[in-house]
């Protein structure tokens, strides 16, 4: 069973998984000389911390992993992974960054305990770990941004962003007004503030191929396909 949080007076573990030698070395300074965790375990990747973990104690397991996204050709099997890692107690914080914007999207659906950008600062990453091991859920401003994109800056609606993702998957006005449970007319207006608000930012969007290049570059369809 998840505790609500790591106390202050327990000795704290961490553990981080990163491919760049440098920056895993920095995580894992910070980690230590800032949080003062021990980090029991630093390495290239998912598949060698599991086996650590399988020839590890769980007295030594960690509370806090580091990580970044899955690469593309292992996203299926990590994210499975990750949840099971979860479910096991172990707080999981994402330093990424966050591309494809696709399987960034997916880590948000997965439930993890926090998400910082690699273009956020030092103590913004140190504050969403201090934040996870207590039991508190971060997604830094920088990483919202990373991972929604433009339709978040431009402010479309939950209604307007599935109207994007169903009409770039091929489906007529009519069909997008069905699945979404609308007028036809207001499927249509959906559709055409889409492309005013992506007009405005000097993205304009005059056709529905325009559009779907748009959905598919920010992860929409793909976002929408498994929601």
């Amino acid at each position: 069973m998840r505790t609500d949080g790591v106390g202050p007076r327990r000795v704290r573990r961490a553990a981080v998984v990163e491919e760049s030698v440098l920056q895993r070395s920095r995580a894992v300074q910070l980690l230590r000389e800032e949080l003062g965790l021990d980090v029991v375990h630093a390495g290239a990747s998912l598949r060698l911390f599991m086996a650590w973990l399988q020839r590890t104690d769980r007295t030594r397991w960690p509370h806090l992993l580091v990580l970044d996204l899955p690469s593309p050709d292992d996203t299926a099997r990590d994210l499975d992974v990750i949840a099971a890692l979860r479910d096991a107690g172990i707080r999981v914080l994402v330093l990424s960054a966050l591309q494809p914007r696709s399987t960034a999207r997916r880590i948000v659906s997965l439930g993890v305990d926090g998400i910082v950008s690699t273009a956020d600062s030092e103590e913004t990453f140190l504050s969403a770990a201090e934040s996870a091991l207590g039991g508190t859920v971060t997604i830094s401003a920088q990483a919202h941004t990373a991972i929604y994109g433009a339709a978040t800056a431009l402010g479309l609606s939950r209604q307007e962003e599935r109207a994007l993702a169903l009409y770039a998957s091929g489906l007529t006005i009519a069909e997008v007004a069905d699945r979404i449970g609308v007028r036809h007319d207001t499927a249509r207006k959906y559709l055409k503030r889409v492309r005013t608000k992506f007009a405005l930012a000097g993205h304009p969007a005059r056709t529905k191929l325009d559009l779907a290049r748009i959905a598919w570059a920010e992860g929409y369809v793909l976002a929408e396909a498994e929601g």
